[in-house]
């Protein structure tokens, strides 16, 4: 395992190597999120899973496998491999649409998840205050932050999500923050992920619950 100088020594070099392609990213992923919130549904969905699909296909092919040089392996492959196969089953749901992706237009879910969304927000903004933006933890092409923001708009899908992704999502999570990334690393951060991540995995638990009742 990596030290932490060494760990966040992976992170300083991959933001200054493509600065400033990750505020590209994240201002492409705030409008997408605004044309869920006000645009056409079918046409909102295919650009946010698009988006999504981008986001994970690089994470895991160009930060994990190309980038991550002094990251363990096997270790970064598996990682890189996660969220590869996250990208490909958005990409895939483009055309299978086992998911579809809202924001309810009113009720106590779109409250919900404006709230979790501003949460996001605090991701780049406790980076930049704490360390500076070289060791920044942005939203779209770093893994912690993208995870949570997809997992907060499948969670207000709810039930009608591709499950296997939501679970791929959760795999991460859930279980690193609170034995890596907080402990070790310090990204304290990642106490937003790992709290969108418990909340997910409830929600989706009752959801199973709610639908087992029905049949």
């Amino acid at each position: 395992m990596l030290s932490p100088e060494a760990w966040w020594g992976v992170i300083s070099n991959y933001n200054q190597t493509i600065f400033p392609f990750q505020i590209v990213v994240i201002l492409v992923g705030i409008a997408a999120t605004l044309y869920l919130f006000l645009g056409n549904n079918t046409k909102a969905n295919i650009l946010m899973k698009a988006y999504l699909s981008f986001c994970n296909l690089w994470i895991g092919i160009v930060f994990f496998l190309f980038m991550c040089d002094d990251f363990p392996s096997p270790l970064k492959e598996i990682q890189g491999t996660l969220f590869i196969v996250i990208g490909i089953l958005f990409a895939v749901d483009i055309f299978r649409k086992k998911t579809e992706i809202v924001i309810e237009k009113t009720g106590t879910k779109r409250y919900v998840s404006v709230f979790l969304l501003s949460l996001i927000v605090l991701y780049p903004l406790i980076g930049l205050i704490l360390r500076g933006y070289e060791e920044t933890i942005y939203p779209g092409t770093l893994p912690c932050a993208t995870t949570a923001f997809a997992l907060i708009l499948l969670v207000g899908s709810l039930p009608k999500v591709d499950k296997l992704v939501y679970i791929l999502l959760l795999v991460w999570a859930v279980p690193f923050p609170v034995a890596i990334q907080i402990p070790i690393y310090h990204v304290y951060e990642d106490s937003i992920m790992f709290i969108i991540g418990v909340y997910s995995l409830i929600m989706i638990i009752l959801t199973t619950i709610k639908s087992k009742k029905k049949v």
